[in-house]
């Protein structure tokens, strides 16, 4: 995730977040994804949200 802030017109990077989910490897024969592997992604997307939320974000 890269959060930026609008100055004069041009993004300004004012964090980067980075975190492997590895959804690929709870993957079945059929394309669907196993518990684990949607309760990775689901924790890591509240990581994310909680991040924007500590720095007060408005625009998403």
């Amino acid at each position: 995730m890269v959060v930026a802030r609008s100055q004069h017109g041009e993004p300004s990077i004012v964090d980067r977040l980075r975190e492997m989910v590895r959804l690929a490897s709870g993957l079945d024969d059929e394309g669907r994804l196993d518990d684990a592997s949607q309760e990775r992604a689901i924790a890591c997307l509240r990581r994310f949200g909680q991040r924007l939320r500590d720095m007060q974000a408005h625009q998403v």
